[in-house]
């Protein structure tokens, strides 16, 4: 069961409020915001404990998790995923039908929509239970999930751009490979330039894979001292 099938077996009144904007509730207390405020919550805990289960921890510390969570639960995803279940078109219906083109240009704005998706599994959880939410989630988020388990990080990439914020640059300094020749395995150095300050090291069975654990150990330091 997905997100789509749960909400089509609430109550409408609950999904009139978890998508009632405050631009058109009275007072302002009936509108999403409080349930945003636990959806958002409840919806980083659903996403945390999948990405806890399925990436390895050597590989991915806490920082690097931290970072893909952020691009899961963005308020681009969650308005992608609110259009795939329907909740755009739900929240225009349900809003006050002298509000209906105006509530078309708030759920087309993004964050709003974004919000009412946050609402809606808080209600979900309220009235179905944690359990039955997050297995909807989970499901719900199965193409952005996919993806991030497919392409979980470039963290070459992160890796750069946080070094670009300071005007530093990383590169990467590999020595010969070592074990039998159908089987190497690389090591690998990240070292922040200027300065050759080596910050993170990496191995595996190829140098592309070195790098990127070297790269993700030093995401993990600098993300310590920060």
């Amino acid at each position: 069961m997905d997100l789509s099938q749960l909400v089509a077996s609430l109550p409408e009144e609950e999904v009139r409020r978890a998508t009632a904007h405050a631009s058109w509730s009275r007072p302002r207390s009936t509108s999403y915001e409080r349930l945003a405020f636990v959806g958002d919550s409840l919806l980083d805990v659903i996403i945390t404990q999948h990405l806890d289960r399925v990436f390895d921890q050597t590989d991915f510390g806490p920082g690097v998790l931290t970072r893909i969570r952020a691009r899961v639960v963005s308020d681009e995803t969650l308005r992608v995923v609110a259009q795939r279940i329907g909740l755009d078109v739900r929240a225009v219906e349900l809003a006050p039908e002298d509000f209906h083109a105006h509530a078309r240009t708030v759920v087309d704005t993004g964050k709003p929509l974004a919000s009412m998706l946050e609402a809606i599994i808080a209600v979900c959880w309220r009235t179905h239970g944690p359990e039955l939410t997050a297995n909807a989630v989970i499901k719900t988020f199965a193409p952005e999930l996919d993806q991030a388990e497919l392409e979980p990080v470039d963290r070459k990439s992160m890796l750069q751009e946080v070094l670009a914020k300071t005007g530093e640059t990383v590169v990467y300094r590999a020595g010969p490979p070592t074990g039998p020749s159908h089987q190497p395995t690389f090591e690998v150095e990240a070292v922040r330039e200027p300065g050759g300050i080596v910050i993170g090291f990496g191995s595996g069975p190829s140098k592309k894979a070195a790098e990127a654990q070297a790269a993700g150990e030093a995401l993990e330091l600098m993300e310590g001292k920060s």
